[in-house]
């Protein structure tokens, strides 16, 4: 299956997506990896080498994931122009996807937000489209929980990359919210999940087969109380 994943940021898919998209690689499947803006607005000093150091990161972060892409539309305003949606649709249609993975449409940011319109309106009912989980799950209702334990190491060198970045920070926030993930598919201390919602719709009304398998639940062992199993 060949898959595209679309960040707003370079770093974007380094936090939200990379446990899901080495989880499809291993599998076999074709991984091509979008990064829709320059990121020019993500510290101080000279934009021009920011931009440069940006693309450096994610590069290295990326490097062995997939093919990678790097559009270099404007941080901060995407999608304010029509060119925007032009670059970003003719990118998709000569990539032709089978699923693509990328932003929700109630994210905190206004780029991970406008990304989200723009894809789906580009893409309508043709091609599935999958939304990473909102920085530390906010208005986040997952439909999907991918089990992504053994490529958690693997995440955070990627996010560690980002130096201009702070990276840190984003380590401790991704430990968090996947270690959490997996808490709530009661899985194990040490195990980590992504999650990821998909809006059915004709004609993709259940994707599910197109996704690795999900976390494993370990259930609970329920007693007799009361009589009452």
């Amino acid at each position: 299956m060949k898959v595209l994943a679309i960040g707003a940021h370079p770093d974007d898919i380094e936090i939200f997506m990379f446990g899901l998209i080495s989880t499809l690689k291993e599998r076999g499947d074709d991984i091509y990896l979008m990064v829709a803006t320059d990121g020019g607005l993500g510290g101080d000093g000279n934009k021009e080498e920011l931009v440069k150091l940006r693309y450096l990161e994610t590069s290295k972060a990326l490097k062995k994931l997939g093919e990678l892409h790097l559009l270099g539309l404007s941080d901060g305003c995407l999608g304010d122009n029509e060119k925007d949606k032009n670059i970003l649709r003719e990118k998709i249609n000569k990539l032709s996807p089978e699923l693509i993975i990328t932003h929700a449409n109630n994210d905190y940011h206004v780029d991970h937000r406008k990304l989200s319109e723009l894809v789906t309106s580009i893409v309508s009912h043709y091609i599935p489209v999958i939304f990473c989980d909102t920085l530390m799950g906010v208005n986040f209702h997952p439909t999907y929980y991918i089990d992504i334990t053994n490529h958690f190491k693997f995440k955070e060198e990627a996010i560690l990359h980002h130096q201009s970045q702070k990276p840190q920070r984003f380590v401790k926030l991704a430990r968090l919210m996947n270690s959490y993930r997996a808490a709530q598919c009661n899985a194990p201390n040490g195990c980590y999940a992504e999650a990821y919602t998909f809006n059915s719709s004709f004609p993709f009304t259940d994707i599910r087969i197109l996704l690795p398998a999900t976390i494993k639940l370990r259930p609970f062992h329920i007693k007799n109380i009361n009589g009452f199993l």
